[in-house]
């Protein structure tokens, strides 16, 4: 691990079996509960970490390195850009203009070639819930 590189999220050692998983942004070890990121937004190189809070976190790590470690704590990528966590949905519009609208009243549409993964893991998330 290189501790010079600043704010660069990596997963905690036993971040698969700990409650309440965690990342660390940077060598202070800020830490983030999984469970509060509502969404993570990508812009090139870089990602946005939105939290339940409010709060906003700009992490240089890309989107693609959160898809790997994210997709099995809830998370859905529905966008080249954006990965929602599913806990924190308020509405999902299956029309033809298919979107999803967050708990903060933001609504994100849902790629074409995204829409049947989102659908089938949209399905598995709420028989989840029902159990």
């Amino acid at each position: 691990m290189n501790t010079s590189v600043q704010n660069y999220a990596y997963p905690t050692a036993n971040f698969k079996t700990n409650f309440h998983p965690v990342i660390y942004t940077d060598r202070k070890k800020t830490s983030i509960v999984i469970r509060d990121v509502m969404m993570l937004e990508g812009e090139g190189n870089y990602t946005y970490v939105h939290l339940s809070n409010g709060k906003k976190i700009l992490i240089s790590k890309t989107l693609k390195e959160f898809c790997e470690t994210f997709e099995q704590y809830d998370f859905a990528r529905i966008r080249k850009s954006y990965l929602i966590n599913l806990n924190f949905l308020k509405d999902v519009d299956f029309s033809s203009d298919t979107a999803v609208t967050m708990q903060t009243g933001q609504r994100i549409e849902i790629s074409r070639r995204r829409k049947a993964e989102f659908q089938k893991q949209f399905r598995s998330f709420k028989q989840k819930k029902q159990r």
